[in-house]
């Protein structure tokens, strides 16, 4: 199967060098393997939309244009102009593999007809699920090629671009608190993490974000939810953006680091337009870590595999606590 989707990939690009080969075929190999490609979608298709949009990766320094356009904190980008995936040089070589990877997997899930990427068709709709699904893949793919298994691993928010005091787990290399907001959505939801990544490739007529919202709803309606899907979308959107805020170069990214709230709105989300600062991004990740996991507890659902992500240090002792007095009150024999 390995060398047909290279076969397929040399037909269609004659010229490609060699390492970019082996990057592409690496991705659309594992995408097969994993059976994440709807079936009403092609290898032949997708391998189609990523060469409209990328077909050859260079490696750049501090003084590429790129680099003092979004500044050195930025990784890699994806440049339809130039058909070329940027990678920044100074990163570990396996980091660097995992945001080729990444790049790779954004244009294989882009619409031609908007360049708008998966379930995101409409203004800023899902744009934290969008990137956590898509890093969550891209080391899913180099996991496959070369035959490792990250560890999950709890990272201390200060390592973080967001408030101090809590603990992120997560196998992530990169991306780790988006990762850990979308392994509480599969929980809630009741699905793999590969539900995401199939999803955004249906972004035609919105049929993706048409089967995450119907999904949400079924557990909106069982665990009765305090959000209903679009208000947990500008939630996701506002923690997303902010820590955007935080991450390229622009004139908000120390007012954001300093911790202060910014002077300005921005568009968060269809017709909403909301400030942004770390404390607040915290505030909506407590928030939702809270209400979901109490929620769960009344309604009978996964709430004990749910409090192992939540963020806040102070939040996890009580969840523990409620978890042990639950466990115990369930164990002592009731008095008839």
């Amino acid at each position: 199967m390995y060398e047909q989707i290279k076969k397929i990939i040399q037909q269609k690009k004659n010229d490609i060098d060699d390492r970019s080969l082996t990057y592409f075929t690496n991705y659309f190999y594992v995408a097969t393997i994993e059976k994440v490609i709807p079936e009403n979608i092609t290898l032949e298709e997708l391998i189609d939309n990523v060469l409209y949009y990328a077909s050859k990766i260079e490696f750049y320094n501090n003084s590429h244009r790129l680099a003092k356009k979004y500044g050195t904190d930025a990784k890699g980008f994806q440049e339809p102009k130039t058909k070329t995936i940027y990678i920044r040089q100074n990163l570990k070589e396996s980091l660097k593999e995992i945001m080729i990877y990444h790049e790779i997997h954004h244009a294989a899930q882009t619409n031609r007809k908007n360049d708008r990427t998966g379930i995101n068709q409409k203004g800023n709709l899902g744009r934290l699920i969008l990137e956590a699904q898509t890093q969550y893949f891209a080391e899913i793919v180099y996991q496959r090629i070369h035959h490792v298994q990250f560890e999950n691993k709890k990272i201390p928010s200060e390592e973080l671009r967001m408030q101090k005091g809590g603990t992120i787990l997560s196998s992530l290399h990169n991306y780790e608190m988006y990762d850990n907001l979308l392994s509480k959505l599969s929980i809630l939801l009741n699905v793999s993490k590969t539900f995401f990544v199939t999803i955004n490739y249906q972004y035609q007529k919105n049929e993706g974000l048409k089967q995450l919202k119907k999904l949400y709803k079924k557990a909106y309606k069982k665990y009765h939810l305090p959000w209903k899907f679009h208000r947990l979308l500008l939630i996701l959107d506002h923690i997303y953006y902010t820590d955007l805020l935080a991450y390229l170069d622009n004139p908000e990214k120390q007012t954001i680091l300093s911790g202060k709230e910014t002077k300005k709105k921005y568009k968060i989300y269809p017709h909403k337009k909301l400030k942004c600062s770390l404390q607040e991004q915290m505030d909506n990740i407590n928030r939702f870590d809270k209400d979901t996991f109490f929620a769960l507890i009344k309604s009978k659902g996964n709430y004990k595999e749910f409090a192992k992500y939540i963020v806040d240090n102070t939040n996890r002792e009580i969840t523990k606590q409620h978890i042990e007095s639950l466990t115990e009150n369930l164990s002592t024999p009731q008095e008839k």
